[in-house]
């Protein structure tokens, strides 16, 4: 329920006209003297007078409600309410509103009469770009009424509690860049590839292809070596870990790398869903508690973790290490931070498992026994990283 926090009422550029015009006519009047002005001079002087103590009583007892969905996602569309209550026992006239959290079409709302001891409301769609769970609302009514002689102005302050999910960013997205950065990067690395899955079709042979998967009938046609693609088998399950350990100890990124990092996490975990694919979620800014998502289908626990979430710098990794290490066995892993993988990249031991880090902003790939290599990508919609530690033979 909005309270009151600024209420004040002043005199309209009419009304001042009205003002100045009655003292001209006032003083030639008694100069002169002439009757006529005179009454009219009083009369424009009085009428300011008696219309303030209506002007300003015109929003007394007036105050403002919301019924909004309980949570969405940042930049979704959501049903919305607003309610304007008159506690008074007299109509409220000519009161235009204007609230913060409705859209630019419809900030400009005007009810031309709110009677006494009712309410009038609005019902429209809007919607909420930052993630969070409570939300500053500031709602402002505006009256010129009577006359338009003054203007009047009640502000209200209110928080709403709702829960705002980050604006996902798109994992199909994010895994085409890394699939176009891996073949980039260099030959040997389509060797690595899981081709064990569905058949998908047939392509042309790339360096580093197995023997076995030669398309002979394919090759015979078409008179280059052709071999056989398939779709990459889904993993059993997603380990997602998060973090923001700089071990540096330099200043943290700012709050615009971690709403991305925000945005790439709820990315992954719906990716999760419309995969059908369990996860486990641990991150810093939960005591590195994991959050354990047997059903793919309820992702709320974690989602509202993400909507609370708040940066929390580190530099030290032993409780990242030990979380990575608690993976369960054939679970890919997504190590994800607002801090570029350059700064923490070295903190990672040979591990037997593959994991796959995300940043936001450059590519490192990393491999046992083979140099460094780094390569420039552009990724759309996250600027996402990827560093690939494979298993150790």
């Amino acid at each position: 329920m909005s309270s009151p926090s600024a209420s004040r009422t002043r005199l309209t550029g009419r009304g001042a006209c009205l003002l100045i015009l009655s003292l001209v006519a006032l003083v030639p009047g008694v100069l002169l003297p002439e009757p006529a002005a005179i009454q009219l001079g009083l009369l424009g002087l009085c009428l300011p007078l008696l219309a303030y103590p209506l002007a300003r009583g015109n929003l007394r007892g007036l105050r403002i409600s919301r019924k909004y969905a309980d949570q969405a996602f940042a930049g979704q569309l959501f049903p919305y309410e607003v309610h304007v209550h008159n506690d008074r026992r007299t109509d409220s006239r000519g009161v235009e509103i204007e609230d913060s959290l409705a859209g630019p079409a419809e900030r400009g709302m005007d009810a031309a009469v709110i009677p006494g001891e009712s309410q009038v409301e609005r019902t429209f769609s809007t919607r909420l770009l930052r993630r969070g769970t409570s939300h500053r609302a500031r709602a402002m009514l505006v009256s010129v009424y009577p006359l338009g002689l003054w203007r009047s102005e009640l502000e209200l302050r209110d928080r709403v509690e709702m829960t705002v999910f980050p604006r996902p960013v798109p994992p199909r997205e994010l895994q085409e860049a890394q699939d176009a950065a891996l073949l980039d990067v260099d030959e040997a690395e389509s060797a690595r590839r899981d081709w064990t899955g569905d058949f998908h079709g047939i392509r042309g042979f790339q360096p580093g292809d197995r023997l076995k998967l030669i398309h002979w009938a394919a090759t015979a046609r078409s008179g280059r070596v052709m071999v056989r693609q398939f779709d990459r088998r889904l993993p059993e399950k997603f380990s997602i870990v998060f973090h923001s350990i700089r071990p540096d100890g330099r200043k943290p990124t700012g709050p615009d790398a971690f709403e991305s990092a925000m945005e790439l996490l709820c990315g992954l975990l719906l990716h999760c869903q419309e995969r059908a694919i369990p996860a486990d979620f641990t991150a810093s800014f939960m005591d590195w508690r994991t959050v354990h998502i047997p059903n793919p289908d309820d992702l709320d626990p974690a989602l509202r973790q993400l909507a609370a979430a708040r940066p929390v710098p580190e530099s030290n990794a032993s409780a990242l290490l030990h979380a990575i290490s608690a993976t369960e066995a054939g679970a890919r892993v997504f190590l994800v931070s607002e801090v570029p993988v350059r700064e923490w990249e070295d903190l990672l031991p040979e591990l037997p498992f593959d994991i796959t880090c995300l940043s936001l902003s450059e590519l490192r790939v990393k491999r046992t026994g083979l140099y460094l290599a780094n390569t420039a990508v552009a990724v759309a919609a996250a600027a996402a990283a990827q560093v690939s530690i494979p298993a150790q033979p």
